[in-house]
């Protein structure tokens, strides 16, 4: 495991470095939905130089007269961050240190293009996201320009102007930064130095390995939510979508081990045992009390995919599960309950289904008693 931790949140122990350059940073969350609009909210409220951008009127014109309220299961903030609508960030000539692009990955492509010419020189795109995006605004600005955000952290869009983080503050790791070529850990550094406000942060030497394992967690929790309307810890209590979440995510680790890549541990758990379970019932017992048991560290919430079926948007399910059926395809690799869950997952979003638990039946191999 290549990562280097950072020390407890706030503790007042972590790396200072040079705090004062890094709080003058000017910072851009293209995207302020459930994800950006939180951590804009908390690097606003800590005094940093922050800016939102969002093709969503309503929610940038609450942000400009009232503030972003950013509920917690602590407490509830409003920041005041700068906030444009998409319309209007071709009238800026602001230069901007750090982005972060917080989009879906289907909008990935056109969001760095659209945000490039305000890129400070030096500057960088962090991809906050779902999905492996890094080669794609690696082909907009180079690869030296672009760093990888692992944010592990639950969120949603309560209403305009308003974002609630669904998980806890402390206790677990928020984020994991890595830079794709290895190459310069004072950018690390300092990018750490800012998450720290909103959350433990480490930074990591595999973000390869780090994007897959989250890729397993998103393929388990986002379609099986999706498709039955749980929220992510509902999921893991049910021990028949548990079941079938496993099934999904031996399937993810066995086409990433097969493109080389070392996947990092599921939290508590090797990617390996999630292979290793569909043979042997002692291993799966492990994996599942595991999965089980960590349920109430992930919060209240739905994972992104569901929330986007629920609100009657477009999914990135072609870019979770969706990718590991076309990188099985390349490595000859089955995806079989993969494929199954993507074009189930397809029929729910287009409204020929209703999300509900008995939707799993459609998928597992047996029926219910």
């Amino acid at each position: 495991m290549a990562i280097v931790f950072r020390v407890d949140w706030r503790s007042g122990d972590h790396i200072m470095g040079s705090m004062a350059n890094h709080m003058t940073k000017r910072i851009m969350f293209m995207g302020a939905g459930a994800i950006g609009g939180t951590l804009a909210g908390y690097l606003s409220r800590a005094g940093r130089d922050v800016t939102v951008v969002d093709s969503w009127p309503a929610h940038i014109e609450k942000i400009k007269s009232d503030g972003l309220t950013v509920t917690t299961m602590e407490d509830t903030f409003t920041a005041k961050p700068e906030a444009l609508h998409i319309g209007e960030l071709s009238a800026t000539t602001n230069r901007y240190d750090v982005i972060f692009v917080s989009v879906k990955s289907y909008d990935t492509a056109w969001v760095t293009t659209l945000v490039e010419p305000h890129l400070a020189p030096g500057g960088v795109i962090v991809s906050a996201q779902n999905g492996i995006n890094e080669d794609i605004i690696a082909g907009i600005v180079g690869w030296d320009r672009v760093i990888g955000c692992i944010v592990t952290i639950g969120a949603t869009t309560v209403g305009p102007g308003h974002v609630e983080r669904t998980s806890k503050e402390r206790g677990r790791r928020s984020f994991a930064l890595g830079d794709p070529t290895n190459a310069n850990s004072l950018r690390l550094e300092m990018l750490c130095e800012i998450l720290e406000d909103c959350g433990e942060t480490s930074i990591t030497t595999n973000l390869l390995g780090e994007r897959w394992a989250k890729i397993v967690t998103n393929s388990m929790a986002n379609s099986v939510c999706g498709i039955t309307g749980q929220s992510s810890a509902g999921m893991r209590l049910n021990p028949v979508t548990l079941d079938l979440s496993m099934l999904l995510a031996s399937e993810v680790v066995a086409v990433g081990t097969a493109h080389g890549v070392a996947i990092e541990n599921i939290g508590r758990i090797p990617a390996q045992d999630f292979v290793t379970a569909r043979t042997d019932p002692a291993v799966r017992a492990e994996v599942a009390r595991k999965l089980a048991e960590d349920a109430h560290k992930i919060g209240t919430g739905r994972p992104s995919l569901a929330q986007d079926i629920a609100k009657g948007r477009r999914t990135e399910i072609d870019y979770l599960n969706g990718y590991v059926i076309r990188k099985g395809k390349e490595a000859g690799v089955r995806t079989t309950f993969n494929e199954a869950i993507v074009e189930l997952t397809n029929k729910v979003e287009s409204g020929l289904l209703e999300p509900m638990v008995d939707n799993i039946w459609l998928v597992m191999d047996y029926p219910p008693e």
